[in-house]
């Protein structure tokens, strides 16, 4: 190794490797004016992408008659299983009145006006003018 770099002290590596002599000796090849031409068109017939229904259909028996049993499993328990009764409850609830909530709401305004006048730079000219009530 040490006959090697003495041979070739200021070369670049990749200058002194043989395969790199090699490919250098070898002729050059021409391109023919066709070749993208050529390329572009056996992309363009490359075969599409199969549908997911044909891909499954190449798939083993056993996969397929295992999904199909599930999918006979689901449909009957859908079909076979009681019907919810909550949706008839929720319609059948009446509304609360308001009025029970009307000093809460009193209650809670005059709370949020003390908070706003401790802190008044937290809040915007429209909140103040909505808390207000103008």
């Amino acid at each position: 190794m040490n006959s090697k770099n003495q041979q070739v002290p200021k070369q670049d590596e990749l200058a002194a490797d043989p395969v790199w002599d090699l490919l250098r000796k070898s002729p050059a090849v021409q391109v023919s004016p066709q070749f993208a031409d050529r390329v572009l068109r056996a992309v363009r017939q490359q075969e599409s992408p199969q549908p997911w229904w044909e891909r499954a259909l190449l798939l083993p028996i056993w996969m397929r008659a295992s999904a199909a049993a599930a999918l006979v499993a689901i449909s009957c328990a859908l079909f076979y299983l009681p019907k919810s009764t909550e949706v008839a409850q929720i319609s059948t609830l009446t509304p609360v009145e308001t009025e029970v909530f009307s000093q809460l709401d009193e209650v809670a305004s005059q709370e949020l006006l003390l908070v706003a006048t401790d802190h008044l730079n937290e809040f915007s000219d429209s909140e103040l003018v909505t808390l207000i009530g103008f």
